[in-house]
């Protein structure tokens, strides 16, 4: 116990010396402007600090639907304690990141006992969780949600209690009020219940397990009833999401799918689609004049979800394919390479650009080529980090189900896939975030069994 907690403050040492040094090295302000829609987040935070309520900055009669409400209340506590300096969210998340670790650990200490360290040190000097924590954009706090709804749920599946039914819907529903992407989740949640009481063979109280279910359903859609209540009051009717963002959502896949039928670039591919939507828009000219805001972009919203379907299966195959090789295999160092400054072009500027087509492993082989050394090095580590994880991770997966870990082995693959498949065909580091510290647990299984097998083979 001495040697865990003597590790735990070596480690968090070690992280605070890490961080510290990024924050000394970053320009101000490069935290929002280099953040991914950093401003969509930010302003909104500003806007509950001003007026008090979730309104659009610039004009306070006008509700802030865009984007859901946890993140920008999480940012502005943190700039309002902080004196309105942004480093204040940085370091707010810095502490999720480590609390992150930390859950992790706890996973892992249930299962592998002494353990529990490497997981928190993978989660916390991974690449990709690093980097962004660094950056003004909700995938920190969002990761943490998310992985703190699933540790609950794993409890569930060992404990089986009406109390922590209640606990888990409550953070679903908050996890969804960060980002709406785990809405479907929620209310898959009687049949998720359902599957774990079946894996576990506890057929007996397959009922139990449903009002189970149904409870931790009920508590998290009490949660996210005002903020689609909120909703509904500017017009986009009772929704977690807003045909404002679903078509950015949307329309992006199609973007992609059109590139690969076509074989071109993402630009040229852009061209196309815009083109497409303005001749829809022309066919219901007299209708779309009469339409409000809303009205268009719900009608847009569903015109994009249908085109989806357009496309041949072997397109639709081959852009998933290509999602999940940039979902799996991304490393994540372009956020370390932007709040250093190690700028140079990114592999989606090098798909973008107009001509030719570049699959995305060959748009991040010429990406790598044309960076400086210390750029090319994070990448290569951040690289090398996610092969590893990889390996052990699959080998880990096979261990849990030869164990028959099936509960958790359920968990875990379920919500690696969900996060995989809502990336459609743009998957990439970013997107895989939720789940790093998923895959982290089954790499630190895997790794737990090749390291027995090791000093076993040694005796």
């Amino acid at each position: 116990m001495e040697i865990m907690n003597y590790s735990k403050v070596s480690i968090g040492a070690i992280y605070i010396v890490i961080n510290a040094v990024l924050l000394i090295n970053t320009p101000y302000d490069i935290h929002l402007l280099k953040g991914a829609d950093a401003a969509s987040w930010y302003n909104p935070a500003l806007a509950l600090l001003k007026y008090g309520a979730f309104v659009t900055l610039d004009d306070p009669t006008i509700l802030q639907t865009y984007r859901t409400p946890l993140y920008p209340i999480f940012e502005a506590f943190l700039l309002f304690i902080g004196g309105g300096n942004n480093i204040s969210i940085i370091i707010g998340q810095i502490v999720l990141l480590w609390l992150t670790g930390i859950i992790a650990y706890k996973i892992i200490e249930r299962i592998l006992p002494g353990k529990g360290i490497v997981a928190l040190a993978l989660v916390i000097f991974n690449p990709n969780t690093l980097g962004t924590s660094h950056l003004i954009q909700s995938d920190t706090l969002y990761m943490f949600m998310v992985t703190t709804t699933l540790c609950c749920l794993i409890l569930y599946g060992s404990r089986r209690n009406f109390k922590l039914s209640i606990i888990v819907g409550l953070l679903f529903g908050l996890t969804c009020l960060v980002r709406p992407s785990g809405q479907y989740l929620m209310l898959l949640l009687p049949v998720i219940y359902i599957i774990i009481g079946l894996v576990q063979k506890d057929k007996q109280r397959l009922v139990s397990h449903l009002y189970h279910g149904i409870l931790s359903t009920i508590v998290a859609l009490i949660i996210v009833f005002p903020w689609a209540q909120h909703n509904a009051n500017a017009g986009w009717g009772y929704n977690l999401a807003t045909a404002e963002i679903e078509v950015v959502y949307f329309r992006d896949n199609v973007i992609y799918l059109e590139s690969v039928l076509n074989d071109s670039s993402l630009n040229d591919a852009e061209k196309k689609i815009e083109e497409k939507e303005q001749d829809y828009v022309l066919t219901h000219t007299d209708e779309w004049q009469l339409m409000s805001k809303q009205k268009k972009l719900l009608m847009l919203s569903l015109y994009y979800k249908k085109q989806l379907l357009t496309y041949d299966y072997n397109i639709i195959l081959k852009g998933f394919v290509e999602s999940w090789i940039g979902f799996f295999g991304a490393g994540g160092a372009v956020n370390l390479h932007n709040i250093l400054e190690l700028d140079g072009k990114r592999s989606i500027q090098l798909m973008s650009s107009t001509g030719e087509r570049l699959s995305r492993v060959d748009a991040v082989i010429s990406t790598l080529s044309e960076l400086n050394l210390t750029a090319l090095f994070i990448s290569l580590l951040s690289f090398l980090y996610v092969v590893t994880l990889r390996i052990f991770g699959l080998i880990g997966l096979i261990a849990m189900v030869k164990n028959k870990e099936y509960g958790l082995s359920f968990i875990l693959t379920g919500a690696v896939t969900y996060f995989m498949l809502i990336s459609l065909f743009v998957g990439n580091s970013r997107y895989r975030l939720p789940i790093e510290p998923v895959l982290i647990v089954m790499a630190v299984y895997g790794f737990s069994i090749v390291f027995k097998k090791g000093m076993h083979g040694l005796k």
